[in-house]
């Protein structure tokens, strides 16, 4: 089996790789371009959009699935190519995006599916010739029917965890990864490619005679509401850097942006919070070099594992090639199996394999070292990759005559898991990738100024080429260097560099930083407008322009992203408060003042909110 466990483990590969590669085709094979204002989606065309969406949540693109094709900018990218336009495609994926620039999942929760939004949403409006309002409102709920897709698949794959017991009981390695793998695939493709390959080969004209059916203040509602939607995954964000001496950080990212006119690119703000990190560490806490233990072994701390015994000593060794193998099997099966009941447990066990067959080799020693991986556990993955380096460590030292039992093994794991998790989704989640993502959009071409979405005439596929590499060398490095040297420095590694202080200074300037882009992004990206005007001693004024705007610029969207933060940290289901803002929204687009076609390209005052701007004309994609 553990051939054939290889063997599927290449094919899945080669798969994943196929996609890809197909998804380059020329456009003129897979769609149907009869006329300049509607593509029609041909059945190629629509295989390949299912299986982009299928490997946005699969793991064989080695983790960088989730970080890339999950993402709008990079979706709306490939939907381009195949459908002949990849310019307008990427402009499409990074306008869908804005909605959710501050998007997190973390500990099996999932507030929206923008890969679903980014593939479909895309494919559709394309096809359909969307305006931006249009494609945002198409977009929005697609994401929240992602949902369905993901709760079918963290329930249903909790059998498989215990099919993984079964297999465990009676030693079998390879059945342990087989598991996590195949079973899980298998219905993550039927959920996902067949819902979504459907829908784009027959939804289009559907969707067009929906949207033209809809009147124009519901589709006006979507369109605010996608402006404010962002705000709640950038306040997701905030439920972990938020807090303490670093919020302050938050309101200056937000005010430059909005002192000048959000025309301040992300790069440069960038920048200028890394400094202002280093300034508040250096007098906080002091950023002297931190001195760290010298290696005895290999590389190795003293007191750790592997530097217990003298090489010549050991009768069982874990080989380079060994730690590669597992470090392989971790970045791209990690979360293969993930479930409501274990989450990552299955995928632990699977990146242990093999370890467990280098050291043990009689059938009670194999049965009870593929149980003890079997418990429950969760981490970042990137940041988390240290913890199964040095449960390797530890795994070869006790095969070796050390005295570590399981309640050792497992006691390093759930007790590094959540400290990991928390660095982790701060550092990827909550800083990188935003920043990331933001500088892509900004290529790809829509802009933000004076809190207006502005759509550039063409899109520049470069902004997702961009993000792409970027975001992979990141991912890739990381997992790489912390997988290793959690093993070749042992189990005393992480408690060396916490004890050092070094991981406290590193955490508090990724906050600071953390929080000035988040501040940014709410300023840029996150939009909302009052229309009416009031008539005082007969002078009209706007309440937006008139009074919230002499206040304080952006004072509104502010409010809005305070009241996420406040809400989320009540345990306030972000779902809840998706549903929420669009009832809100929709309601107060409804013309109760006036007339409804015009007032947004024409005059303000027939509604409570005003998509766009204040009294500012719909952005539009290019024709």
């Amino acid at each position: 089996m553990r051939t054939w466990l290889r063997r599927g483990v290449l094919a899945g590969g080669a798969l994943g790789g196929l996609g890809l590669l197909l998804m380059l085709c020329p456009a003129s094979v897979l769609a149907d371009s009869s006329t300049t204002s509607e593509i029609k989606v041909g059945l190629l065309a629509s295989i390949l959009i299912g299986l982009g969406y299928y490997l946005a949540n699969s793991p064989w693109l080695g983790g960088l699935g989730y970080f890339t094709l999950y993402r709008p900018l990079v979706a709306g990218f490939f939907v381009g190519i195949i459908l002949g336009d990849p310019a307008k495609g990427t402009l499409i994926g990074a306008a869908i995006n804005i909605a959710y620039l501050g998007f997190i999942s973390a500990g099996g929760s999932l507030p929206g599916d923008p890969a679903l939004a980014g593939w479909l949403g895309t494919t559709l409006a394309l096809a359909a010739n969307l305006s931006y309002g249009q494609a945002l409102a198409l977009a929005v709920p697609i994401g929240l029917l992602g949902t369905v897709i993901w709760n079918v698949r963290m329930t249903v794959a909790s059998v498989f965890a215990h099919w993984a017991d079964d297999r465990a009981e009676k030693g079998d390695i390879s059945g342990v990864g087989w598991m996590n793998v195949w079973p899980s695939q298998l219905l993550l493709f039927v959920i996902c490619f067949f819902p979504v390959a459907i829908a784009a080969y027959s939804g289009t004209q559907a969707v067009v005679n929906v949207l033209n059916d809809l009147p124009s203040w519901v589709l006006n509602g979507l369109a605010v509401a996608g402006g404010v939607f962002a705000a709640i995954g950038i306040a997701m964000n905030m439920r972990f850097i938020f807090r303490g001496a670093v919020m302050p950080y938050f309101f200056i990212g937000y005010f430059i942006m909005v002192a000048t006119g959000q025309a301040l690119s992300i790069v440069i703000l960038a920048v200028v919070g890394l400094a202002l990190a280093f300034l508040h560490v250096t007098f906080t806490t002091g950023f002297a070099r931190v001195e760290t233990p010298q290696a005895a072994v290999a590389g190795a701390p003293a007191g750790s594992p592997v530097a217990a015994a003298p090489v010549g000593e050991k009768q069982f060794r874990i080989t380079r090639g060994d730690v590669i193998h597992s470090w392989l099997y971790w970045t791209f099966f990690i979360q293969s199996g993930y479930n409501y009941e274990r989450l990552q447990a299955t995928g632990f066990a699977q990146a242990m394999t093999p370890a467990i067959r280098r050291l043990y080799h009689t059938p009670e020693d194999i049965k009870a070292a593929l149980k003890r991986h079997l418990v429950f556990f969760n981490t970042e993955p990137q940041w988390g990759a240290v913890i199964p380096g040095i449960v390797i460590a530890m795994e070869e030292e006790r095969a070796n005559g050390a005295d570590i039992d399981d309640d050792a093994i497992n006691s390093v794991k759930t007790g590094l898991m959540g400290p990991l998790a928390g660095i982790g989704d701060t550092l990827d989640q909550g800083t990188i990738t935003p920043i990331l993502l933001a500088l892509g959009i900004g290529i790809a071409g829509v802009t933000v100024t004076g809190g207006q979405a502005a759509l550039g005439a063409t899109g520049n596929p470069l902004g997702a080429v961009l993000y792409i590499i970027l975001e992979s060398v990141i991912i890739l490095a990381v997992s790489y260097i912390l997988f290793t040297q959690g093993y070749y420095r042992g189990r005393t590694f992480v408690t060396d560099v916490l004890r050092s202080g070094l991981m406290d200074k590193i955490v508090t300037g990724a906050t600071v930083l953390g929080n000035i882009v988040l501040g940014a992004l709410a300023a840029s990206f996150v939009t909302l407008f009052l229309a009416p005007t009031i008539t005082v001693t007969g002078t009209s004024i706007n309440l937006q322009t008139g009074i919230l705007d002499k206040i304080m610029p952006g004072l509104l969207p502010l409010a809005v992203v305070l009241t996420c933060w406040y809400l989320l940290r009540r345990r306030v289901s972000p779902i809840l408060l998706l549903v929420t803002f669009l009832i809100i929204a929709l309601v107060g687009s409804f013309p109760f003042f006036g007339p409804a076609p015009q007032y947004v390209t024409g005059s303000c005052g027939s509604a409570i909110f005003q998509p766009y701007g204040p009294c500012a004309p719909a952005p539009t994609l290019a024709p």
